[in-house]
């Protein structure tokens, strides 16, 4: 039997699990925008938030999962990438928090306050990992776009209409307590666990595959 040739069939043959993953995302991401005057399901929504948040640090940190060399040497232009000052330890507890602000909107999915800050950072990521670290960086991807473009976005955009129809638009009070929950989310979730638990003698270090192209080349 002869084989199939072609460079779509070669690149298809190696990757369809990922184009499969993508393709998936965006239907899914896709259809829920297309019917988002019809979602209704408040905790449904924040449950699909949360699980994309998972997809989202699997993206960062696993596949591809170059983040923490993207990190620790695209911005930091850190000497030792591998565990300085972003390391395995910091990124564990800080990707806690992370998903910890995902479980309010889950168990009280009309408290506006609760349930706005995590579908504002989920669009906020797509624009993070989507513009600004592109260009930061002058690259065309960085690990967490896709699952932010695809998902985030779209999930987010329903979350606040349903929200909307449900509850009735953010008074003023909402947004002052949705960006309090932000303000302290982003320091004692993000920050203090990078700046604490940054150790240059930390025993705790990325692999090769998460510095991705930002591995030095002795070290490949």
């Amino acid at each position: 039997m002869r084989a199939l040739d072609g460079k779509f069939l070669s690149f298809y043959r190696k990757e369809w699990p990922r184009v499969g993953a993508v393709l998936a995302m965006a239907l899914g991401g896709g259809s829920l925008l297309a019917n988002r005057k019809r979602q209704t399901n408040l905790r449904a929504l924040a449950v699909m938030n949360s699980m994309t948040m998972a997809a989202h640090q699997f993206e960062e940190y696993v596949e591809p999962g170059w983040f923490p060399g993207m990190v620790n040497t695209g911005i930091f232009k850190s000497d030792n990438p591998r565990s300085w000052p972003f390391n395995p330890n910091s990124a564990m507890c800080a990707n806690a928090f992370f998903t910890a602000l995902y479980i309010p909107p889950m168990l009280f999915p009309r408290v506006k306050w609760l349930a706005v800050p995590p579908a504002l950072l989920g669009i906020g990521q797509a624009i993070g990992h989507g513009l600004l670290l592109p260009i930061l960086l002058r690259t065309k991807y960085t690990p967490g776009t896709l699952t932010a473009v695809l998902l985030h976005v779209p999930i987010g955009i329903t979350y606040l209409k349903a929200l909307r129809r449900s509850e009735g638009p953010l008074e003023r009070s909402d947004w002052i307590k949705t960006f309090g929950v932000l303000a302290a989310f982003v320091v004692l979730g993000v920050a203090t666990p990078n700046v604490a638990l940054a150790d240059e003698d930390t025993p705790y270090a990325f692999t090769a595959r998460q510095m991705g192209p930002y591995e030095a080349p002795q070290n490949r």
